[in-house]
């Protein structure tokens, strides 16, 4: 691997099975999974996120070998760092049918090491996930995607399912990602019919057991379905719909020079994985006749120091007084407008905005998803029964307003050919994030800095954010 990423990660201790590394003092992100042949972890290292697999060297070496050729031939995947081996004594197993008979095993560890892009959602998406009918249909038709795009550029899969994708949600579409190519075979041309089904085959059986990984781990009783028939047939349905689109993709003409491709590379994100534009609301002002023109927005900048927009302005002012009403029933005790926007701001305001930050494509409504994220937290919550997080409600919201489905007028796969310096594909279709300016004015004057920061440091401020609005409770 290179120097780099050694030396951020040699700290590890990588003498220890990944079972171990908890209680040898590394602090994991904490991040569900569901059943999985390998122990798979996830770390942070000086603002870098990993995911580590413990297998044999001989397969740590090929899974990085695979995933180096899958992403060069422009296929969504982790991006690979390199393998880690360690030598360990051989394993003793008992021979069957010769008592006091043992043979030896070798007990070698092999570590996988590949990098999480920062706003891809680790598996974890499927167990906090509301798993209604259209979120169901969004992660399969994307998982359909990636699975057409392996097959039409020479990858069989071999271990297809939901436990080996990871999910990136940019605020309008979804990409799945490969996270698992230790069984990956590649050919020189596209995958042939039969391989084609034995992958589709695989992943309707991985339905299955993945549907009661998941009914266990949210505590469903056991007649019911998370995942059932109809789901694989949906997928399937969209697997061969696409793999026609790409047909008729591949014998249309397409781009010749480097000029047409980079003018196509800069309008990709217009058009690219999307069957539909999410649907924008419009808010209307409160008729409000007992205040004066712009009380709303004085007002708001006097508790707050946020320069809010006139349209929004007394939704706003609504949302903190409904937090006042709320706080002083739950306080049992009168809480005054400043207290209680203070803690709003701080609670809900202030993470969901730098949330939006970090998710909102640069051709949404800032205040439009404000707005929307908030009416979807109170809906979810009030189904539930309880508060639902607001890192859950941007995410169900994100799959609620999220289309994929389209490969195109162009392959992007194509593309990766044509790049003069090579960048992992999950990047290159990553439509930019919504401009830093357009937030300032949404933010007090202290927390203004915060939507400037990058990605990186971004993703490490985050977090702590998050903890105090939780502790605030």
């Amino acid at each position: 691997m290179a120097p780099s990423e050694r030396h951020r990660l040699e700290k590890l201790p990588w003498h220890a099975p990944l079972s171990e590394w908890d209680s040898q003092g590394v602090d994991l992100l904490i991040i569900r999974r569901g059943e999985s042949r390998h122990p798979v972890v996830f770390v942070e290292c000086q603002g870098m996120r990993y995911a580590i697999k413990e297998t044999t060297p001989h397969m740590a070496e090929r899974e990085i070998r695979n995933l180096r050729e899958i992403e060069r031939r422009g296929i969504p995947a982790l991006s690979p760092v390199g393998s880690v081996a360690v030598a360990a004594p051989p394993i003793p197993i008992e021979i069957p049918g010769i008592p006091g008979a043992r043979d030896y095993i070798k007990g070698d560890r092999g570590y996988t090491v590949t990098r999480l892009a920062p706003r891809v959602i680790p598996h974890v998406l499927l167990y906090r996930l509301p798993l209604k009918k259209r979120s169901k249909q969004r992660i399969l038709s994307a998982v359909a995607v990636l699975m057409v795009e392996l097959h039409e550029h020479g990858i069989y899969w071999g271990d297809p399912s939901l436990a080996n994708v990871l999910i990136r949600i940019d605020g309008r579409r979804i990409l799945a990602i490969l996270s698992d190519a230790e069984t990956a075979e590649l050919f020189p041309d596209s995958v042939n019919d039969e391989l084609r089904e034995q992958d589709l085959a695989l992943f309707g059986e991985s339905l299955a057991w993945q549907a009661e990984d998941l009914r266990q781990a949210k505590g469903l009783p056991e007649d019911k379905k998370v995942l059932d028939d109809r789901d694989y047939r949906y997928f399937e349905r969209r697997y061969r719909w696409l793999r026609r689109e790409h047909a008729r993709i591949t014998h249309s003409k397409g781009f010749d020079t480097l000029l047409q491709a980079q003018r196509f590379l800069r309008t990709l994100h217009r058009w690219g994985f999307s069957l539909a534009e999410a649907t924008e609301r419009v808010f209307k002002r409160f008729q409000v006749t007992t205040v004066l023109p712009g009380w709303y927005q004085r007002r708001l900048y006097e508790l707050l120091h946020i320069s809010m927009p006139p349209l929004y302005a007394p939704r706003l002012y609504q949302m903190i007084l409904g937090h006042q009403i709320m706080s002083s029933q739950r306080e049992k005790r009168p809480i005054s407008i400043e207290e209680a926007a203070r803690d709003w701001y701080e609670r809900y305001h202030l993470p969901t905005i730098l949330m939006l930050r970090r998710n909102l494509s640069s051709d949404q409504e800032p205040m439009d998803a404000y707005f929307d994220i908030m009416d979807h937290k109170w809906k979810l919550s009030q189904k539930a029964g309880y508060e639902v997080s607001i890192e859950d409600a941007i995410l169900d919201w994100s799959m609620e307003a999220a289309e994929t489905g389209e490969l195109g007028k162009v392959d992007p796969a194509k593309i990766a050919t044509w790049w003069r310096e090579r960048q992992p594909v999950a990047k290159a279709l990553e439509p930019p994030l919504i401009e830093s300016e357009e937030l300032e004015p949404l933010l007090s004057t202290g927390e203004k800095p915060l939507v400037r920061l990058n990605e990186e440091q971004l993703e490490q401020k985050l977090p702590e954010i998050l903890e105090k609005g939780k502790k605030a409770r």
